[in-house]
């Protein structure tokens, strides 16, 4: 994970304290009551506006996210497979409906339930171990997509003064991601014996979400600390009254 932030870091730009909120980014106030209806949309709103570079606030593009490397460590029941994704891409943030966002002011925690239909990752994977007691090796390429995947996520906030303004910083983040179904397909397998590949994907795709529950918390560590990451280049960067008004 530590490699992980490292590289994301080289795609992110540092800028300065005091920079703005592009100005199609809602703004809710997070002391009225009314916070509770603008915010899912506000959050909708603003994932939708970063399918591109915003260089004033150092971040890069969701659509798709590119992440150098990630590793999802071997489950406990299931799955005993170390798996690597290289250049990672993962789409489908500007499709995202949030049915909550509240944030409590008193204990600074802001929380989100979102919907994203299809999250989609492409990527360059290496696998060796076993899953469900089959051998399983490769590397090659692939893809998989975790249809209605729910996203709830949770930000322990902290707040400090910086050249006489607020800003908030991310003390602690929490994520579930439970999808409703996921389809994968890679490439590759046990060096390209396509009998051996069929029977094992046949295996695994019966049993695809009780493999993702065996590895459900790699996945969520893995990517809360990545959108903890990327929203906390907002909060550095901009003061709370310029995002929350």
């Amino acid at each position: 994970m530590k490699f992980l932030l490292i590289t994301l870091y080289t795609f992110l730009v540092a800028v300065s304290f005091g920079a703005k909120l592009p100005s199609g980014f809602k703004k809710c106030n997070l002391k009225q009551t009314s916070s509770r209806l603008c915010l899912p949309k506000a959050v909708e709103s603003a994932l939708r506006q970063m399918d591109r570079p915003i260089k004033s606030l150092g971040l890069i593009s969701l659509e798709p996210l590119v992440i150098p490397s990630l590793t999802i460590d071997a489950g406990s029941q299931y799955v005993a497979a170390k798996h690597t994704y290289q250049n990672l891409r993962v789409s489908g943030f500007n499709e995202t409906t949030c049915s909550k966002a509240e944030f409590n002011y008193n204990e600074k925690t802001l929380n989100l339930d979102c919907v994203v239909p299809n999250f989609r990752m492409e990527f360059n994977y290496e696998i060796h171990g076993q899953i469900l007691m089959a051998s399983i090796y490769g590397n090659g390429t692939g893809w998989i997509i975790f249809h209605d995947n729910h996203l709830g996520l949770t930000f322990k906030l902290g707040e400090y003064e910086k050249k006489g303004k607020t800003y908030f910083s991310i003390l602690h983040q929490q994520l579930s991601m439970q999808p409703r179904v996921i389809d994968f397909d890679v490439n590759n397998l046990f060096d390209g014996d396509e009998e051996s590949a069929d029977r094992v994907k046949k295996i695994l795709k019966e049993n695809v979400l009780e493999i993702y529950g065996d590895l459900r918390h790699g996945y969520e560590e893995a990517f809360g600390k990545i959108f903890a990451y990327i929203f906390e280049k907002v909060l550095e960067n901009v003061p709370v009254s310029d995002i929350f008004g």
